[in-house]
């Protein structure tokens, strides 16, 4: 497997548990709040990954 693709793969998982997330809970507390934030969180820093990886095989 590529590094480019561990990255995206993590995105796919993180973005399938805020869905999930979403579509389980029945109430809105801040357990649930906190898990939409880490797993969005995460989303971010690897996309931050993959564009400074981008950035250094450009150069």
């Amino acid at each position: 497997m590529s590094k480019k693709g561990l990255p995206i793969i993590v995105i796919i998982a993180s973005s399938l548990l805020v869905i999930v997330n979403v579509a389980t809970t029945d109430e809105f507390d801040n357990g649930f709040w906190m898990q939409s934030l880490s797993s969005i969180l995460i989303i971010i820093a690897m996309l931050f990954t993959l564009k400074s990886r981008t950035n250094r095989k450009q150069d």
